[in-house]
């Protein structure tokens, strides 16, 4: 078993990170993508922490993945997300770098969600003017 943990803070609301993470639009609009991979919540604390664990076809990859949320100053969230996977051999240098490489997509994506939101409230801001 290997663990990552990794912590990012965000200038959006906590309750806009756990919405995010709990959207499957991109599932059901895009099936083709995830043909082979079960991904199931396991923890689901509203706004606190949201825990998946997923599982590729014939279990060659499982991955845990947890989201602690923190307020931080100014409306803002400490996300500690906390990936765990199972079934990978020790010096599968192909799997341990698809691993990596989903920590880096997931990472990624909250950072994205940070700058659309943070767009989003001063174009709120300038048509107030």
């Amino acid at each position: 078993m290997s663990i990552l943990s990794k912590t990012l803070e965000l200038r959006t609301p906590s309750r806009i990170v756990y919405r995010a993470l709990k959207d499957t639009r991109l599932e059901v609009l895009f099936p083709e993508f995830f043909i082979g991979v079960e991904r199931k919540v396991i923890t689901d604390i509203i706004n606190k922490e949201i825990s998946f664990n997923t599982i590729t076809e014939g279990k060659q990859i499982e991955i845990m993945e947890t989201f602690k949320f923190k307020i931080s100053s100014n409306n803002g969230t400490v996300v500690e997300y906390i990936t765990e996977t199972t079934s990978i051999e020790e010096n599968d240098i192909i799997l341990e770098s698809i691993v990596q490489t989903h920590v880096a997509n997931i990472l990624y994506s909250l950072l994205m969600l940070e700058t659309g939101y943070i767009n989003g409230v001063l174009e709120k801001k300038e048509r107030k003017k």
